[in-house]
């Protein structure tokens, strides 16, 4: 998953519309975008959206 599908997921029209509904810094997104997802954070949105967000299973198990 990236920062797209989140967007998309939550109906965010930015990075700092989608940091508001996310309750994370703006600067946490931008990290996101720059270095990709952490793992385990994916596998918490997976979770969280009951599936409808996939997290990367390559990234997982590396």
């Amino acid at each position: 998953m990236n920062i797209d599908d989140l967007k998309a997921f939550y109906k965010a029209k930015s990075d700092a519309d989608l940091s508001k509904k996310l309750n994370r810094p703006r600067c946490t997104i931008f990290f996101w975008k720059k270095n990709g997802i952490p793992p385990r954070t994916q596998a918490t949105f997976e979770v969280l959206t009951e599936g409808k967000l996939k997290a990367d299973r390559k990234v997982l198990s590396a």
